[in-house]
Order: C-alpha cells, then sequence, then structure tokens
C-alpha cells in the first residue's frame, strides 16, 4: 500500500509488512524485476528521451511522449515486496481509479461520486489541489490497510475527493544533452505542461485531488 504523499523508491522489507494479510495490487513481486535499457535522445517531438531503436509509437511512451520505466509483469510470482510499487499498476490504478489494495474500481458512475484516498499522518489534511501518487482505496481495504499498512498504522489522513486531475509524473529528469539523470535528484514531481518532461523517466503518475472533504475512517461501515 502507498501511503505516503512523497514518491520514495525503498524496496527493503519491513517486518509489520510481512505479517500483511493481503499483498496490495500496486506491490511489486521477486518476479517482476526492472529493466534497465539506458535513455538516449531520440528526435521526434523536438527532441526528448526515449529508448534506442524506438520511436513515437512506441509503447514505451504515454499519449504525452512521456517515456516510462520498464518492469516485467508477474503478479503472485515470487515474493510480493510490499515496499516497491509497481511501475504499470500505479500507473493503471491511477489513470483507472482502482483500488490500490484490491485492484477493483472505484467507479460507481452514481451523480456526485467521490473517490477515498488515505495517506500518511503529516499533522494536517489532505489539501484542496494537493499532489499525490497514492491511488485511491475501496473504503473495506482503506479499513485493512490502516490495521496493517506500515505507512498508515501509526496515524492516517482521509479524505473523499470529488475530482482527479492527471497532473504529471514522479520520474527521474535527465539532462537534455548530455541525456544522464540529473545528480542528486531522484524520483520528483513534473507537470505534464514543462519542458522537462521530455526528459524524464516516469516512474509514477501523479494526480491533484478537488474537492476534498476529510472524513473519519471510524465512521465508515467497516464490513470486518
Amino acid at each position: 500500500m502507498s501511503g505516503a504523499r512523497t514518491t520514495p523508491d525503498d524496496s527493503r522489507p519491513s517486518r509489520l509488512a510481512e505479517r500483511m494479510s493481503v499483498v496490495p495490487y500496486i506491490a511489486a513481486w521477486s518476479g517482476e524485476p526492472m529493466v534497465h535499457p539506458r535513455p538516449v535522445r531520440v528526435a521526434f517531438g523536438g527532441g526528448r528521451l526515449g529508448f534506442p531503436g524506438e520511436d513515437a509509437t512506441s509503447y514505451g511512451h504515454d499519449w504525452r511522449g512521456t517515456l516510462w520505466a520498464r518492469q516485467f509483469l508477474g503478479r503472485g510470482k515470487g515474493r510480493p515486496q510490499y515496499e516497491t510499487v509497481h511501475v504499470q499498476r500505479q500507473r493503471r490504478a491511477m489513470s483507472d481509479l482502482l483500488c490500490q489494495v484490491c485492484g477493483r474500481t472505484t467507479v460507481t458512475g452514481a451523480i456526485g461520486e467521490r473517490f477515498l484516498f488515505l495517506v500518511k499522518d503529516v499533522g494536517r489534511p489532505i489539501l484542496e489541489g494537493e499532489r499525490t501518487t497514492s491511488p485511491p482505496v475501496c473504503v473495506p481495504c482503506a479499513h485493512i490497510a490502516v490495521r496493517e499498512c506500515p505507512h498508515l498504522v501509526k496515524g492516517h489522513v482521509a479524505t473523499w475527493v470529488r475530482d482527479v486531475v492527471p497532473w504529471g509524473v514522479a520520474g527521474i529528469v535527465h539532462h537534455p544533452y548530455l541525456v544522464r539523470p540529473v545528480p542528486g535528484k531522484g524520483l520528483v514531481d513534473v507537470a505534464y505542461d514543462v519542458p522537462a518532461l521530455a526528459w524524464t523517466l516516469a516512474y509514477r503518475q501523479v494526480v491533484a485531488l478537488h474537492g476534498c472533504t476529510p472524513v473519519n475512517l471510524a465512521e465508515l461501515t467497516d464490513p470486518a
């Protein structure tokens, strides 16, 4: 489960995580290693980051031309790596508003429907327009998460969200001429409307949350 508001990528196992009763949908497995081709400068779109031998029609770029990191798909293969978020599943969960724990849709189609977001407590509620890489959760999985997720057991903040707006990506920004990662940056949030997007290797989808209404999970029915 991804309870943080930032985007660390820490694959070290947690003793608490090893006792979790469910493997979150967005968690990676040991049988899903990353693939690390070295990015190069490609000519399309005025010049941008790409992988060797590929062009704008390759599956490595999204419709905005952003290059995405590659990772094998093999959910359930090997051992769960609770602290590592799977690149493609996080992206799909955020794009399709799937529950990050069970992988089912949180979209009901009801008029005025809202989506539940859950993050680590940092001493304040989720703010209007706040950005996150943590996909939504359904109510039953939210209760599981606050009982078992290492990021949330010490405190959490929940909110109903009316509008989940695509904002950008979290990734590794590269120098446009050297085509090397910018030193000391790690994963950074990059908006869709800035030039650096063309030189970013994306690892997470970032959304902005609007129409936020704080909620106490204890007031929501826990089926357990």
